[in-house]
């Protein structure tokens, strides 16, 4: 029954969404699904002074979609709203999105969850590790760049951690990424101004993994 009105909530945010600007999710997934980080910026200016709403939705549409990375409309953001308004903006629009799902997934596709972590080895070790070091755990993996948000939060979710420690791990872990990735999409498109700036950024995230997996093949 859970599951049931899970759905149906869903339904009724989608309908309701594609009522408001039809367009919407056809026109701005078309552009995301491509990679077009410009294109996606003169999008959400369009919507005028309700770009900032425009963009936080779609970071909430992009948690439970799991496939199309951040920093698409991240870098989006930065361009429209400036570097400092585009790093608060999509702070704002993953933690809100991180929310929504965590109150979905714990209350209504608890078991759709715990099925896919049966299914896989690798969920399955995240999970474990997650059940032993709750907050920790979740702070670390929110502060890794290019970690699946959706896929954390729905094992977050289906854990025993309370709301209380989701809601500070991911509030403090998200904004180190979001800064990354604001400047990486940002600086992809404005490359020949900020070549030095976009090259420092992807070494730091190129070090960063490489530091994980050193540290995984030492243990």
């Amino acid at each position: 029954m859970n599951k049931l009105f899970g759905w149906l909530a869903i339904a009724a945010i989608i309908g309701l969404t594609y009522m408001w600007q039809p367009e919407f999710f056809h026109h701005a997934y078309g552009i995301i699904e491509k990679g077009d980080i410009a294109a996606l910026a003169e999008y959400l200016r369009s919507f005028g002074a309700g770009a900032i709403f425009v963009t936080i939705i779609l970071f909430v549409v992009m948690t439970f979609t799991i496939v199309f990375p951040f920093m698409i409309l991240s870098g989006a953001a930065g361009i429209v709203f400036g570097l400092f308004g585009g790093i608060i903006i999509s702070w704002a629009g993953e933690v809100v999105g991180a929310l929504v799902m965590f109150i979905f997934v714990r209350y209504f596709f608890r078991h759709t969850v715990e099925g896919w972590i049966a299914k896989s080895r690798y969920l399955k070790q995240v999970d474990d590790y997650s059940a032993e070091n709750g907050f920790k755990a979740l702070l670390i993996a929110r502060l890794l760049p290019l970690a699946p948000s959706g896929i954390i939060t729905a094992i977050a979710a289906i854990s025993g951690m309370s709301f209380k420690d989701f809601w500070w791990a991911t509030f403090i872990g998200k904004l180190p990424p979001v800064v990354i990735k604001v400047l990486l999409g940002h600086d992809i498109v404005f490359a020949g101004d900020n070549m030095g700036r976009l090259i420092f950024v992807t070494l730091l995230v190129v070090l960063i993994y490489v530091v994980l997996w050193w540290r995984r093949r030492r243990k």
